[in-house]
């Protein structure tokens, strides 16, 4: 877990009260550093002249991903606008503090009047900022305030961050495919496939004992509803897991995809379900189909939440519910109960695949995809329950991992913005982080998620 940092700066005016100002701003920090956000920060200007300068300096002592310029009450404009022009390609926090009662008296220091003397010009000068604020007698928006944090960081992550896909273009699809140069430029990872022979190879070099230490341990917990399959087809895809974790090792991914029908299932002699699984419950991003779209908003949730990510499919509608599932994937956070795995033999697949059921919860999904200006983000929000008891057409039951999902917006409206045959997951409500980290990188949000 990597730990959130803050510049800190708050502003005031010298005629009121600077020492009680000063006491009001070290209970914001206090309250900041308790939420576990680490501040790089700087005391009270509430000048022009020396005290800007010196708040820059301080400021510039150590690295810190957004400033929470805290507004006290009126400011001095020119000192605020001195530090906030030398940091304007940094994210910020406008921030409004409350008033405070005493004696069954509002003291209202005027921070609203600050705040608004500073949001337009600052929005004129091309600074990303949200703009917060507490009303009076209550604590600050320490939510709002990290979750925004939150954003700016991941800005900063995806810069450092590599996508790895083994293959390209699966089965063709106009859905997937993502233009690595702009790509990289406008959202920051970069973009490296690797072939089969690279992935047979890796094979190849494991350790036969390596890989039955490692079944016996990753399946120590496995239930086989249709019966156990033979050992040798359950070893083959951990050894296929085992040699695409080398490969994400060797190459430093953050994130990974195969080409399954036209790439792995089809010349690896195993199926890709269970090896996907398990990198998705590594901690590493996993979608099918060399969906670089999806897989990069599988990774800014992994970076906005710190929890294991999935990517569903589209299966089936209702008008108040969407199908989705995948066929024999799931990362371990989302199953509900033990692992179930089944064996598969159809067309398409060949080898074993889980069938566990997914946990009924919130969740959130989201969907990257290119569009003429730059990028787009379907954002949709809603809640699994126990799907119906159904099979994808060929294969015996127990059921796909998957869930009924009842959106927060009607179907209809989703179906007509939807952008894929995927969403990339994440469970609970993390729309806000989202929805600021297309803020901060020019996505636009196509927003079917609640309030």
């Amino acid at each position: 877990m990597e730990n959130l940092t803050a510049g800190y700066v708050s502003f005031g005016t010298m005629y009121y009260e600077p020492e009680r100002l000063a006491a009001i701003s070290l209970r914001s920090e206090s309250q900041l550093t308790a939420a576990g956000l680490t501040l790089i920060r700087t005391d009270p200007v509430s000048g022009e002249g020396a005290e800007p300068e010196r708040a820059i300096r301080e400021l510039k002592s150590a690295n810190w991903d957004f400033l929470i310029v805290n507004v006290l009450n009126w400011i001095e404009v020119r000192g605020v606008t001195r530090v906030l022009l030398e940091f304007r390609d940094k994210p910020m926090v406008l921030y409004s503090s409350g008033g405070f009662t005493e004696n069954g008296v509002l003291i209202c220091p005027a921070a609203g009047a600050g705040t608004t003397t500073l949001r337009y010009p600052m929005e004129q000068w091309g600074i990303k900022f949200v703009y917060l604020y507490n009303p009076p007698d209550s604590p600050m928006d320490v939510d709002g305030i990290l979750k925004f944090g939150r954003a700016a960081r991941a800005v900063r992550q995806l810069k450092q961050s590599r996508l790895g896909m083994l293959g390209y273009n699966d089965m063709g699809l106009y859905t997937t495919g993502i233009n690595p140069t702009k790509l990289r430029s406008a959202i920051g990872p970069e973009v490296e496939s690797v072939d089969l022979l690279q992935l047979q190879k890796a094979y190849e070099s494991l350790d036969p004992s390596e890989v039955k230490s490692e079944t016996a341990a990753l399946t120590k917990t496995w239930e086989y509803p249709l019966g156990k399959p033979a050992d040798e087809v359950i070893e083959r895809a951990i050894g296929m897991f085992l040699a695409t974790m080398k490969l994400i090792k060797e190459k430093g991914f953050s994130a990974f995809s195969y080409k399954c029908v036209d790439g792995f299932d089809l010349l690896m002699g195993a199926t890709h379900a269970v090896p996907s699984s398990l990198i998705a419950s590594a901690g590493i991003p996993y979608c099918d189909e060399n969906d670089l779209g999806n897989l990069t908003a599988e990774l800014m949730m992994k970076f906005l939440t710190e929890q294991q990510t999935m990517f569903l499919e589209i299966y089936d509608f209702h008008p108040e519910w969407i199908l989705l599932g995948e066929d024999g994937y799931v990362a371990d956070d989302f199953i509900e109960g033990k692992p179930q795995i089944k064996g598969v033999s159809t067309l398409l697949l060949d080898g074993i695949a889980h069938c566990s059921r997914m946990k009924k919860e919130r969740m959130t999904l989201a969907c990257l995809s290119e569009d003429k200006e730059g990028y787009r983000m379907h954002l949709v929000s809603g809640v699994g329950k126990e799907p119906p008891q159904w099979v994808e057409m060929g294969v015996p039951l127990p059921s796909w991992p998957s869930v009924e999902f009842h959106p927060d917006r009607p179907v209809r409206r989703i179906l007509d913005h939807v952008q894929s045959q995927h969403f990339a997951t994440v469970m609970g409500d993390h729309i806000a982080e989202l929805r600021h980290l297309c803020f901060l990188l020019d996505i636009k949000v196509i927003d079917d998620a609640r309030e």
